[in-house]
């Protein structure tokens, strides 16, 4: 029943992403009101992370922000369907819903260290950043390729979902069956210690509270705040003397995201983990006291007390 479950979902999901963006965005729409107004879809923990992060503003002058994040986050339920329909390249490079400004800093870290760990956060809309190949438009060299690229991702606890998603990330690839870049978080060390005569890019979502608790677990300031953070995607750089960058994504408009690349170091084995990761948590927090609404609010980023 599970095989048959995860059958229907991805030629329902399938079907739906063939259809134009801009109807995904009417429907984006109505989840935006659905999420927020009906279901009340986690919106206690979006105001408790937004007075977290925002002390000097009280409950009125939140709920503005609230909104624009709910209509974000529609947008992002809308993009990830329609994602599902590129079975190939050139049709997210007709789109282009994402472009990526400066893949020569992008090139220059890649030549500088044996491989490249790349951190991001929930800023924009991370299930895009498997056409990352697709959004180079400036036609200077990118040096990312399906060969090289890897992406960091925990499994689900639903096997359907898990599944769904796999597909629907994988949907740009050229060759969807034989990529082995996606990278279960718990295999990670032993897939880079297996590939460590070969040059890569460890693409790794950053911001995620500890997932259980650890003593390589560190507290960081993040938003006014002191939290706990995962390490090891600073501590895979460092063991390895890798470059590190983070991965800017700015939303410019419904439809348009643009993708920077922003150096850390360029040799992890000389700086402190602690120090990699405070400095990952200065670049995220710039871009959502930027555009707050363009980050994930409705996953648990501080304590609640």
């Amino acid at each position: 029943m599970s095989k048959i479950g995860t059958w229907l979902l991805k030629g329902l999901l399938r079907l739906l992403g063939l259809l134009p963006l801009r109807v995904h965005y009417a429907l984006g729409r109505f989840v935006a009101w659905l999420a927020e107004d009906v279901v009340h879809y986690r919106r206690d923990v979006v105001m408790h992370n937004l007075t977290k992060a925002f002390p000097d503003r009280n409950v009125w002058d939140l709920k503005p922000l609230r909104k624009a994040f709910y209509r974000h986050f529609g947008e992002l339920v809308a993009e990830a369907v329609w994602f599902g329909g590129c079975r190939n390249p050139e049709r997210l490079r007709r789109q282009r819903i994402v472009e990526v400004e400066n893949p020569e800093e992008a090139a220059r870290l890649w030549e500088a260290s044996p491989s490249m760990v790349v951190m991001y956060s929930h800023c924009g809309n991370w299930e895009l950043y498997g056409g990352i190949a697709s959004y180079n438009y400036t036609g200077r060299p990118f040096p990312f390729n399906e060969q090289n690229f890897c992406v960091v991702y925990r499994a689900m606890s639903s096997r359907t979902w898990d599944a769904v998603l796999r597909d629907n990330r994988f949907a740009p690839l050229l060759d969807r069956k034989h990529f082995e870049g996606y990278l279960e978080s718990k295999d990670l060390i032993r897939y880079a210690f297996k590939h460590r005569d070969e040059k890569k890019v460890y693409n790794i979502n950053t911001d995620q509270r500890p997932y259980f608790p650890s003593p390589a677990n560190l507290d960081v300031e993040f938003l006014g705040q002191r939290v706990q953070t995962m390490t090891g995607a600073a501590a895979l750089a460092r063991k390895f003397g890798m470059s590190v960058a983070y991965l800017q994504m700015r939303r410019e408009g419904r439809g348009h995201y643009v993708m920077r690349y922003i150096p850390i170091c360029e040799d992890a084995s000389a700086m402190d983990v602690q120090d990699i990761m405070q400095q990952y948590y200065r670049l995220v927090e710039a871009d959502i006291r930027q555009q707050p609404e363009n980050y994930l609010w409705t996953h648990q980023r501080f304590a609640r007390i």
